[in-house]
């Protein structure tokens, strides 16, 4: 199940019938490390001056998720929004702007950032242009992210280990992936699902200089779900990735393993293939 963020009447139950404002900062950070950032930005660090001043030690915001906050739920079951644009657009900027202040208040030390629906490449560059330690990042369905929006935050994040890309449409551009083997050369653990006519895999073909994710050489685990990887592409990974530990390629339909490939994935610990 996911675990879905506590609201503001959870927050004031379990802060009533105490008086907290005279404890040590210490104390405060701990508590306040107890909820997520989106919590903290809500209210929960706003219930005294003490409350707030502790709110903004960095510490609190190495990491920051916003994929779980109820702006968020406009989607319906086939994935189409529920509230009209300009309803929309609000919420997105709501999001965006509490996302600059979580930024802010990381002081550089932001080490993750998790963002669905509302992510643009104005936000990355406010990130990029902040956080120089950045080592995960996933987007999840953010249309507002462009090749160009995303590449210039990858050039500045060097120290990137943990990249998930979930349906972002306009990420299909073969420059991309290769601005990330380029970049990033750090990354261990990357996650690309739901973009079965990706460029970058369509226009390779066998003999090519290894680019994109072939040229990923540290990797460790790969996730290209529901992408249109071929047996040569699979074969070019293996050949290009020599320290994978984690493949999944389930809903890859183009892919036909065949005996000889079978045996070069054998040395992969974890291995889920097309059913």
């Amino acid at each position: 199940m996911e675990k879905k963020m506590r609201t503001m009447t959870d927050v004031d139950e379990t802060l009533s019938g105490r008086d907290w404002s005279e404890l040590p900062q210490d104390a405060l950070m701990s508590i306040l490390g107890k909820f997520g950032a989106l919590e903290i930005l809500m209210g929960a660090g706003a219930v005294c001056h003490s409350w707030l001043e502790a709110a903004k030690v960095p510490n609190l915001w190495r990491s920051v998720d916003m994929t779980q906050h109820e702006l968020l739920d406009v989607l319906d079951d086939q994935g189409r929004y529920t509230c009209d644009r300009k309803i929309l657009q609000t919420n997105f900027e709501v999001l965006c702007a509490m996302a600059r202040v979580a930024v802010d208040r990381s002081g550089g030390q932001l080490e993750a950032f998790h963002g669905k629906l509302f992510v643009n490449d104005e936000l990355l560059k406010y990130i990029a242009d902040r956080s120089p330690a950045l080592k995960t990042l996933s987007i999840i369905s953010c249309d507002g992210v462009s090749s160009q929006g995303f590449t210039h935050l990858i050039a500045k994040c060097p120290m990137l280990e943990d990249l998930k890309l979930v349906e972002c449409i306009n990420l299909r551009r073969r420059e991309t992936y290769q601005a990330i083997a380029k970049a990033c050369a750090q990354l261990k653990r990357f996650t690309l699902c739901n973009l079965p006519t990706l460029e970058f895999l369509l226009s390779r073909s066998s003999g090519e200089e290894a680019d994109g994710v072939v040229a990923m050489h540290e990797l460790r685990s790969l996730t290209l779900t529901n992408c249109n990887v071929t047996n040569n592409y699979l074969a070019a990974i293996l050949d290009g990735c020599p320290h994978l530990e984690v493949l999944d390629l389930r809903l890859c339909i183009v892919i036909d393993i065949d005996p000889t490939l079978m045996a070069r994935c054998a040395a992969i610990k974890s291995l889920r293939l097309p059913a």
